[in-house]
């Protein structure tokens, strides 16, 4: 049994590991686009999350298959994300938020990574979910100017810390 929470732990590293790249690119594309184009739709760029939401769904799918011990904490995680995944759709596609969309999204990311690291009982995920909500009210004192920088340095200490660190751990 500890060996499979092993297991998934270090399969949890792969979607760490591919969301945190996609987000710090989207976030920084965003922000080129934004102050040193003339590009009226910079956050075009964020359409590079539909094929990353693929392959994460592929890979989701074909995890079980490969695991020998289902556990309800593979289950509880699954749910936090897909959680996260429609309250993300319904903020973007609501229309409402406008230029506050990032620092929710930074709230909602700290949230869902805060979680699985009580779940899996991984320090390095809980810190990274928490400094998500620390880059969140960093955002508020910067300003909406520098939100996608401030994203994606929060990506990078909520993500992808905590991601390499999965994939290094025994």
């Amino acid at each position: 049994m500890i060996r499979s929470t092993q297991r998934n732990i270090k399969s949890a590293s792969f979607h760490f590991l591919l969301w945190g790249w996609v987000v710090i690119l989207g976030n920084l594309g965003h922000f080129y686009l934004q102050e040193f184009t003339n590009y009226p739709y910079p956050y075009a760029i964020w359409l590079l999350t539909i094929p990353a939401w693929l392959i994460s769904m592929i890979y989701g799918y074909r995890q079980p298959k490969i695991e020998k011990v289902k556990m309800y904490s593979d289950s509880l995680i699954m749910w936090i994300w897909l959680g996260f995944l429609f309250s993300i759709l319904l903020i973007i596609f609501s229309g409402l938020f406008g230029s506050t969309i990032p620092f929710i999204i930074l709230v909602l990311a700290g949230l869902c990574t805060f979680l699985t690291g009580l779940v899996l009982k991984f320090k390095p995920l809980i810190y990274g979910g928490s400094s998500f909500w620390i880059f969140a009210a960093i955002s508020i004192a910067i300003g909406q100017e520098y939100i996608t920088l401030i994203s994606a340095l929060a990506t990078l200490v909520g993500y992808l810390v905590p991601g390499y660190l999965i994939r290094k751990s025994n």
